[in-house]
């Protein structure tokens, strides 16, 4: 009965074919005939096929008619009714209009109104199995009907669902606007893509712009938890007048989604403010909190960048607890002014009661002890060998408050050839010039000083090849410096002026030898009565080589990579002589980490008078130890893909001095310093340590001309010493994946050891980074520095400087959902807790819970926060703090 059903079809087609031709209803240009074909068989069958083309309606003879040619075909049938002007299209019918395809059972074309009908299909449930579905290139939907204009491009449906950019949303009466978007009734939309999900939003009113924005108003947001894999009731959380949501990845304007939490002073809302993208090169965030108890805070942070022209920020802050007021801003600016001009300027302040606010727009803020501001222009000159800067540098101690500034300028001209196109020996002459001035302006307490210092220097060379070799640089300096110095940044420098003039030779002996000696010139102006007028000269030369050792490592490749180890010695010998004589004495730092000078930099722009007499011998050995590694076996830097590559394993570099010339403490102390990174990033160990043979007075910490084996300190007194190693391991992935392991490297001394700990540790963001592949992970940090120099220099101590602290953390992957991480840091020399963390994650499908714990100590304190997964929505979190978990303030 079907087939002679659609065989009916087929002839009455065939008979009306012309009359259809002339409402501008033709089949498809491909020529096929349309067959008849039983949806049930199996066997392959043709669709029906056709061309609605843009003709005026000849029998009704209205101007109007279809905008634009729609293309039809159908699985099943097609029926043309001639008296209402209507196509019918049966089984997987599809029609495509000027970019908008509609895709369903069946649908019903009506020339006349140039309207479109499709219907879905149900089941004896009146459940739908096969909607009718609308997409066009700014997204899609699905319902049960869908009616389209062809006039308009507008679309209607009800019953509908959709999704865009990972958003699933559905609604009672949709309709789909010319330009692409979608205004619906009675909506919902979620990014969970459960039946039943998670959570939702549900609004009366919703506009959505496909891969761009939502608004929905009034609002609610609505969760139904999971517990155990057991269903709660639903549960209406947040309701909102109204709201815009972002579902693309991109930079959107509009309203930020509050966080509702509780702190220690009871309930509060965060993040209020607005997102404003005014263009692709700058937008302004402007946000803040409120707090039951009167707390509040505001901040803005406005960002501009132009590709290859500038970039740069303005974020500002300011806030009001209980505990009082604080504020902070920084400014950062970089910009290429042209080619040959750059400006950079990164300037922070902070004020007031400073607090750990975890909502604070600039985390650095919650345990900062100091802010820095710094801006610098500079400018090259003569294809780039020549650069002029202006330079400002601030510092400031929050917690007393004590700062010092510094203003600067320079021009450096690096060594010129002028004659380099003569014939003759004109051509290996050489110039460099350069000017500085430095001012300083220190404030501690109640006390402010000043200080300045000018240096202007010029330098003339000849490059000679006396044979292959030998070759050598002499060069003849002169140097004018003037100096009021600041005293508390430099307690050995004295004010007048000083003519410094160098004769240099760098030369390169046997191809293995750096020879360079030096005679110098030096007088002395000062200003104070009680100095004289002095001269000398300072004559120095250092000598180095490099000696190689090599061994291959066979019984180490097979087990580690390692196919070979290389051992470079480096020793430096210098000399350093000038007479004595009856001038002002130099005052040097013995223990200084870096060479103990006897006499500073001639370039520095601070000096230090004239040198005592010496007669100085100082050795240096610095051994680097080497090791190449199998291609394949480490990720080194050097060489292609696949080679072998080179890795430093090891420099350990020692030196001392000493001094015929001196009359007692003719030995300087023995420094040693030690980097190591054996095979892996995930291990670091940095060490340093000085020693003297000479003891101290107990009382000042002044060295005395006693061996410190006499006072019973051993051969070598340790003076000072720091230890900063990191080591971290963790268990391979399900699956081999690999994931960077970060390693962060902290300076050897700093401020707060304590404080630099917990910013790393608190650093977590919003919660949503967490990986869940990884099973096992182990960090651990040691951190150790003792100080005994002496009490006569300013700024030292007797009693020693003691900082250490040992610190671990843990990551445990408890299963694919959980992550339990605990941080603990151990004082060694307080012998106490630094700073314990207790940490848990749970990954609740397209939630996210995070609990962290801080029991005890300076940044004691709670928080419990929940917030969603989806990219679109992180700013929907959930959070509860405390300084404990009883509360508190």
């Amino acid at each position: 009965m079907k087939s002679l059903q659609q065989s009916i079809r087929i002839l009455l087609l065939t008979l009306f074919l012309p009359a259809f031709s002339s409402l501008g209803l033709s089949p498809a240009a491909s020529g096929q005939e349309p067959a008849a074909a039983d949806s049930s068989s199996s066997s392959p069958v043709k669709p029906f096929s056709g061309l609605f083309k843009a003709q005026p309606d000849t029998l009704s003879g209205s101007g109007g008619g279809v905008s634009g040619p729609v293309v039809y075909a159908a699985r099943d049938s097609m029926v043309y009714l001639l008296d209402s002007k209507k196509l019918e299209l049966w089984g997987k019918g599809v029609v495509t209009h000027e970019g908008a395809t509609i895709k369903a059972p069946k649908i019903i074309i009506n020339n006349a109104s140039s309207t479109l009908t499709a219907y879905g299909k149900t089941d004896s449930a009146k459940t739908l199995v096969d909607p009718a579905a609308f997409s066009d290139s700014g997204g899609g939907f699905s319902g049960e009907v869908i009616t389209y204009n062809f006039d308009t491009r507008k679309g209607r449906t009800f019953e509908a669902s959709s999704s865009s950019n990972g958003i699933i949303f559905d609604g009672d009466d949709v309709t789909r606007l010319p330009d692409g978007d979608l205004s619906i009734k009675g909506c919902s939309f979620t990014t969970c893509d459960l039946e039943e999900p998670h959570y939702w939003f549900s609004a009366s009113r919703a506009h959505i712009a496909p891969d761009s924005w939502i608004s929905a108003w009034p609002i609610v947001m609505y969760v139904r938890p999971e517990i155990f894999s057991y269903r709660l009731p639903v549960i209406p959380l947040l309701p909102l007048p109204y709201m815009v949501f972002p579902i693309s990845s991109g930079r959107k304007s509009g309203f930020l989604i509050a966080r509702p939490g509780v702190d220690g002073d009871g309930f509060m809302l965060s993040n209020l403010g607005y997102f404003w993208a005014i263009n692709d090169y700058m937008d302004l965030r402007l946000e803040g909190d409120i707090g039951a108890g009167g707390d509040w805070r505001i901040g803005e942070r406005f960002r501009y960048v132009k590709s290859g022209d500038y970039s740069g920020s303005l974020t500002g802050e300011y806030s009001e607890e209980e505990a009082g007021s604080s504020w902070n801003a920084r400014i950062i600016h970089s910009q290429a002014i042209d080619a040959k001009t750059t400006l950079n300027a990164n300037m922070q302040f902070i004020g007031g009661e400073r607090e750990t606010d975890l909502n604070s727009i600039d985390s650095e803020t919650i345990v900062t002890e100091q802010s820095n501001a710094s801006a610098s222009l500079s400018r090259t000159f003569h294809d780039n060998n020549s650069v002029a800067e202006l330079s400002y540098n601030r510092s400031e101690d929050l917690r007393n408050n004590n700062s010092s500034q510094r203003v600067a300028s320079s021009y450096f001209q690096n060594r010129i050839y002028p004659f380099l196109t003569s014939n003759d020996w004109r051509s290996n002459v050489s110039v460099a010039t350069g000017v500085s001035y430095a001012g300083d302006f220190i404030s501690s307490g109640d006390t402010e000083s000043t200080g300045n210092a000018i240096n202007a220097n010029v330098d003339v060379g000849y490059y000679k090849r006396y044979s292959d070799n030998f070759t050598a640089l002499f060069t003849q300096g002169l140097s004018i410096q003037n100096a009021e110095p600041d005293t508390t940044l430099y307690p050995t420098a004295y004010t007048g002026a000083r003519v410094v003039m160098p004769l240099r030779m760098q030369s390169t002996l046997y191809r293995h030898f750096n020879v360079n000696p030096s005679l110098t010139f030096v007088h002395y102006e000062p200003e104070s009565d009680s100095a004289t007028t002095s001269s000398t000269v300072v004559f120095s030369t250092d000598i180095s080589t490099r000696l190689y050792g090599t061994v291959d490592t066979p019984w180490l490749e097979h087990l580690m990579g390692l196919k070979a180890l290389r051992h470079t010695i480096v020793p430096t010998v210098n000399y350093t002589w000038n007479p004595s004589f009856s001038g002002t004495d130099f005052s040097y730092d013995p223990y200084g980490w870096y060479n103990p000078l006897f006499f500073g930099r001639f370039e520095a722009p601070s000096f230090t008078g004239v040198p005592a007499g010496q007669s100085t011998l100082g050795i240096s050995l610095k051994n680097l130890l080497h090791g190449k590694f199998r291609g394949s076996e480490y990720p080194g830097i050097e060489g292609e893909e696949g080679s072998d590559r080179s890795r430093e394993l090891l420099s350990l570099t020692a030196r001392t001095e000493y001094n015929a010339a001196a009359d007692s403490l003719k030995w300087a102390p023995l420094t040693l310093r030690a980097e190591v990174t054996p095979f892996s990033d995930h291990f670091l160990l940095s060490a340093g340590g000085m020693y003297d043979p000479y003891s101290y007075n107990s009382s000042t910490g002044e060295r005395i001309d006693r061996s410190s084996s006499s006072e019973g300190y051993g051969i070598m007194r340790f003076v000072k010493g720091f230890v900063n190693m990191s080591l971290s391991f963790e268990g391979d992935r399900p699956g081999g994946e690999v994931s960077g392991t970060s390693r962060s490297s902290a300076a050897p001394l700093v401020m707060n050891a304590n404080q630099s700990t917990f910013l790393e540790s608190m650093n977590m963001g919003d919660f949503s980074d967490i990986d869940y592949t990884l099973p096992w992970q182990i960090q651990m940090s040691l951190l150790l520095s003792k100080d005994r120099t002496d009490s006569n220099y300013p700024g030292r101590t007797v009693s020693a400087e003691t900082m250490s602290l040992l610190n671990a953390m843990v990551k445990l992957g408890l299963s694919s959902h959980w992550q339990l991480w605990l941080n603990a840091g151990y004082d060694l020399q307080k012998n106490e807790m630094a700073f314990p963390m207790v940490q848990i994650h749970r990954d609740l499908h397209c939630w996210q819970l995070a609990f962290q714990w801080v029991p005890f100590g300076e940044f004691k304190s709670y928080s419990l926060q929940i917030g969603l997964k989806a990219p679109q929505l992180r700013d929907i979190r959930f959070k509860q703090s405390g300084t404990s978990l009883g509360g508190g303030s």
